[in-house]
């Protein structure tokens, strides 16, 4: 069997769900402070590896409604059916990829979907965190000293993405499997915000600036929870039109709350919240009201305002905070 079809083999919604609640619950909680600084700084950068490879691989949900959308072959307005097959062979494969269309176009239901542009912001985070897994090499960073506190969340950030790259797929398109992807996303976030306070900590000191990708990071996996979700509960073709509009302006209103938040309590620094803006603002950008309902056209104008005025709140407040 080959390292490629073992994976595969493992990728079982069951045993992913299970290992990212554990990796999320277990080892930000760990007593690390007999463990050696050298094995913190391994697997710092094992874990984040780990994360870099797992995003590479294709044929997440993501990955392919991107390129439908860029082929023309799938349009949230376009309710027409596709062509005839010409051979059984042709049949078969039109059949898998209507299936994957249809459930590609039932997520475009939802009301959370940033703008392409905003993605751009993981560039900023890989970046920054490969720095950080340099930095912490080197004797003069002054990062040392945190590790004990950081690298539990910080690994267990990274492995529990990488379980979300295996589960944002179209085998986990039914039932509750499509909620796997959402719960490691909250896990990828959770596991951050351990690291928080070991960051609000050191907001004065130069070596704060190393944990700025962190910070974002934990940013943005808090928002994608929330896009993520409203996308599972939205391919599912039960759910009204209504519920998808209510849930969209409650994790508009969320999203807001906890950028304003944790930002003005000092739970996190000003980076989430303007993070979280960028968020809101990528959202409200990508929000138009050419739906097939009036329901969600109706719901979109109200979406499109709550993001931009959630958004300039979370900018200002983080601001503020900067001051």
């Amino acid at each position: 069997m080959s390292f490629s079809s073992l994976l595969t083999s493992l990728n079982r919604p069951p045993l992913v769900l299970a290992t990212g609640l554990a990796l999320a619950g277990g080892l930000p909680a760990l007593p690390v402070g007999s463990i050696s600084l050298g094995l913190l700084q391994v697997s710092n950068l094992l874990a984040f590896g780990v994360n870099v490879v797992a995003v590479s691989v294709p044929g997440r949900l993501d990955g392919d409604q991107d390129e439908r959308m860029r082929q023309g072959t799938l349009n949230p307005s376009n309710n027409s059916k596709p062509e005839s097959a010409n051979t059984p062979l042709q049949s078969s494969h039109d059949n898998d990829d209507t299936a994957a269309a249809k459930a590609a176009k039932l997520r475009l239901r939802s009301l959370v979907l940033p703008a392409g542009w905003a993605f751009s912001i993981w560039g900023a985070i890989y970046l920054g965190e490969a720095t950080f897994c340099v930095a912490q090499l080197l004797d003069g960073s002054g990062l040392t000293s945190t590790l004990p506190a950081v690298a539990p969340g910080f690994v267990a950030a990274n492995l529990v993405q990488s379980l979300w790259c295996a589960s944002f797929r179209e085998s986990y398109n039914e039932g509750w499997k499509k909620f796997v992807s959402v719960a490691m996303l909250g896990g990828t976030a959770y596991s951050l915000s351990t690291i928080m306070p070991t960051v609000m900590s050191l907001q004065s000191s130069a070596v704060s600036w190393y944990f700025v990708p962190l910070v974002m990071h934990f940013g943005w996996t808090t928002a994608a929870t929330l896009v993520n979700l409203n996308g599972s509960v939205a391919m599912d073709a039960s759910i009204k039109d209504s519920a998808l509009v209510a849930l969209g302006h409650g994790s508009a209103v969320l999203a807001t709350g906890l950028g304003i938040g944790l930002t003005a309590l000092g739970i996190a620094p000003p980076a989430y919240g303007m993070t979280i803006a960028w968020a809101l603002l990528a959202v409200g950008n990508n929000t138009k009201a050419n739906r097939e309902s009036d329901a969600l056209n109706n719901g979109a104008m109200v979406m499109k305002t709550l993001c931009f005025v959630g958004s300039a709140a979370c900018a200002a407040v983080s601001a503020y905070s900067m001051l």
